[in-house]
């Protein structure tokens, strides 16, 4: 294959990775782009020149893998932690109790919602109280604060 053929599968399969699903197949792109510049170079036979396209497919995969692999090891961002837990997202802050706690429970005017809060009984009215954890998913822990 002449250098030019080259670069046309690499072009070929750098395009299709637009519309096939996955990110695998631009490496394979550049080992054709890289394989057409080695072809300009050196005049090989057939079989050589697919044992360099494997020999550049194979290092442009390895690079995708660390690639991608650091980018799947990010930890997402801080401000978005709790998009899908609105009830996580109130660890760590206090309220105030919006009536007495009775049995352990209380209810607590969080924001334009009311939240159950579980807390130790003779807490008051307007006590304020910690956010510890979640139970459930909808019912507060708390703690005096």
């Amino acid at each position: 294959m002449s250098y030019m053929e080259w670069f046309t599968l690499g072009l070929a399969l750098v395009l299709l990775e637009l519309f096939v699903p996955g990110v695998f197949i631009i490496w394979f792109g550049l080992a054709a782009f890289a394989s057409g510049v080695f072809a300009i170079f050196y005049e090989l036979t057939l079989i050589e020149q697919a044992l360099v396209f494997s020999g550049f497919s194979a290092l442009f995969l390895l690079t995708g893998w660390f690639v991608y692999g650091k980018i799947k090891k990010k930890e997402p961002a801080t401000e978005y932690k709790h998009l899908n837990d609105p009830a996580g997202a109130l660890i760590g802050k206090t309220f105030l109790l919006a009536e007495d706690a009775a049995d352990g429970r209380a209810k607590a005017k969080i924001g334009d919602s009311v939240w159950i809060v579980e807390c130790e009984d003779g807490l008051k009215k307007g006590d304020k109280v910690k956010i510890t954890g979640v139970v459930g998913g909808v019912i507060l822990k708390a703690e005096k604060a």
